[in-house]
């Protein structure tokens, strides 16, 4: 049952993780950290609606 939400999970998981690094980014002022916030976002978006899509796919 875990098989099904192990992929978008450790994306979500992977995603955060370098969400804090962006943060960091962000606070010590260096190039990159809004672009990498951003896409991260993006990347947790995804893989929420794809956590969701599994989730619905099953009933």
């Amino acid at each position: 049952m875990f098989a099904n939400y192990r992929y978008p999970l450790v994306l979500f998981i992977a995603s955060f993780a370098f969400m804090l690094a962006s943060i960091l980014l962000k606070i010590m002022n260096w190039p990159g950290g809004s672009l990498l916030f951003g896409s991260m976002l993006m990347v947790q978006a995804f893989s929420i609606v794809w956590l969701m899509v599994v989730l619905l796919k099953k009933k």
